[in-house]
């Protein structure tokens, strides 16, 4: 089947193409299609409406700043509070000393409980 026209009707009228623009006038009305009214706030709480790009936007910056950790400090944790900077073994066994000043700074940071 081949057709001259972008627009037609085919299937006793159950199908219609349409190949161009498809323009409704003002005032004219367009029945079975399921619409949402967008709202340009974060107070509604009306389930039929939707939200508008510009308040998603507004609402992720809001959870972003609440559950975005910030980085690591020795003062402030982070996702897990930054240790303090522990000197690497001198030699190829580390010392009784150089692991105590390992662990003591994994305790302080909070990265594992202490002993008592």
């Amino acid at each position: 089947m081949s057709y001259n026209t972008k627009n037609y009707t085919e299937q006793g009228g159950e199908k219609t193409v349409i190949g161009g623009t498809l323009e409704i006038a003002a005032g004219a009305s367009v029945t079975g299609i399921t619409t949402a009214t967008i709202v340009d706030n974060l107070t509604s709480d009306d389930a039929a409406k939707a939200l508008s790009a510009k308040q998603g936007k507004a609402l992720k910056t809001l959870v972003d700043a609440k559950y975005t950790a910030a980085n690591a400090t020795t003062a402030a944790a982070g996702l897990v509070k930054m240790a303090a900077n522990v000197a690497l073994a001198a030699g190829t066994a580390p010392t009784k000393a150089e692991f105590d000043a390992l662990v003591s700074a994994l305790i302080t940071a909070g990265v594992i409980a202490s002993a008592t």
